[in-house]
């Protein structure tokens, strides 16, 4: 089960915005997964896998890195005609993409690596989401039917047999040897075998996300995270030990032997790749790192997609109540500095009377902008 583990892949995770990539890890297999292309900007979403990494473009193009030291399936020639892309998924050996008319591209399974999962169904279309892993694909239909294929001889764990009467899913993820669907009601249904991540706990409703990998993940609408799946010593590295308190959660992502957690102030939280685990550096968040928007766990690598917090455009509150005053500067993305007060025989109590900057002007994200706030009349 660990070699199997050691090569699936989660999918992607989708921005809000564009960006720059920020990878993790690749310490001892550095398979160039973790080397960006120079000048790579303006994505979208980002997946990952054990050799490569994917990103998708806010122009609809995909870019891929990685694939080196003899682990090139061909899951990093993206196909040259490839566009209109809304979606990546990366497997261990395969990559997809899911295009603006439904319909899904796959490309790499290479020599001794082909299990099918690269092998698109014909006439699928209506797509809305994909997934990938070791041996398998999984699209999600806008009729809430999920569509698995791959599971070729040797790999075939249940994987591929979509629970009869499935619907109502609004996601889908994929690990090694199961899947999970979310369905509309909150609540997430498990298949495969030979694994306890397809084994969703008694009880276990109220999910707004889900990720798969060596282990599975949900996220509840309450920010909070839920693991199973580690039962097994041998697969077991801390990835399913969620850490006390955490909370605020907007995104989960399953890597092989770590677990990430994006939080809603845009800081990442990673937890994980205990012995016997190849740690390489992959649970290690780089310090400092702020304003992400999409997270996602390969192998031996993680992921996070920054995007720049847009600049503060100084709005006029000169006459502004306070409190109106304080909400319009938040919307530019500016934060109100230091308030000050003096008596004022023209304004009323509470009415602002001057700001420290000028407006219109722009300034870097959540500049400050101090205020003047009337007393009211000296009596």
């Amino acid at each position: 089960m660990l070699a199997v583990g050691l090569l699936f892949a989660p999918g992607a995770a989708q921005a809000t915005g564009t960006g720059t990539v920020r990878a993790w890890g690749c310490g001892v297999s550095n398979f160039g997964q973790c080397s960006a292309p120079a000048g790579l900007s303006g994505v979208t979403a980002i997946a990952a896998s054990f050799a490569h990494t994917l990103a998708l473009g806010g122009d609809g193009t995909v870019v891929a890195w990685g694939c080196g030291a003899g682990a090139d399936s061909g899951q990093c020639s993206v196909p040259a005609s490839l566009s209109g892309v809304t979606a990546i998924a990366a497997g261990s050996t395969q990559s997809l993409a899911l295009k603006g008319d439904g319909t899904v591209v796959a490309w790499g399974c290479g020599p001794g690596t082909d299990h099918g999962q690269c092998s698109v169904p014909a006439g699928l279309s209506g797509v809305t989401a994909i997934a990938t892993s070791f041996s398998h694909s999984l699209a999600l239909k806008g009729d809430g039917t999920v569509v698995a294929w791959g599971c070729g001889p040797g790999t075939d764990h249940g994987q591929c047999s979509v629970p009869a009467g499935l619907s109502g899913v609004t996601a889908i993820a994929a690990g090694p040897a199961q899947n999970l669907a979310l369905k509309s009601d909150g609540s997430v249904v498990g298949w495969g075998c030979c694994s306890a991540a397809s084994s969703v706990p008694a009880g276990l409703s109220g999910v707004t996300a889900i990720a798969a990998g060596g282990h599975s993940l949900a996220l509840k609408g309450d920010g909070t995270v839920v693991a199973w799946g580690c039962g097994a010593a041998s697969t077991d590295f801390g990835q399913c030990s969620v850490p006390g308190g955490l909370s605020g959660v907007k995104a989960i992502a399953a890597g092989d032997f770590q677990s990430l957690a994006l939080r809603g102030n845009g800081s990442v939280v990673a937890w994980g790749c205990g012995a016997p685990a190849p740690n390489d550096g992959q649970c290690r968040v780089p310090g400092g790192l702020s304003g992400v928007t999409a997270i996602a766990a390969g192998g031996v690598h993680s992921l996070a997609l920054v995007v720049p917090p847009p600049p503060c455009t100084v709005p006029k509150v000169v006459g502004k109540q306070l409190a109106s005053a304080k909400v319009t500067i938040a919307k530019r993305h500016c934060r109100t500095g230091t308030v000050g007060r003096t008596y004022s025989r023209q304004h009323k109590k509470g009415i602002v009377i001057s700001q420290s900057r000028r407006p219109g002007r722009v300034l870097p994200a959540r500049s400050k902008i101090d205020l003047v706030v009337s007393r009211g009349r000296r009596s």
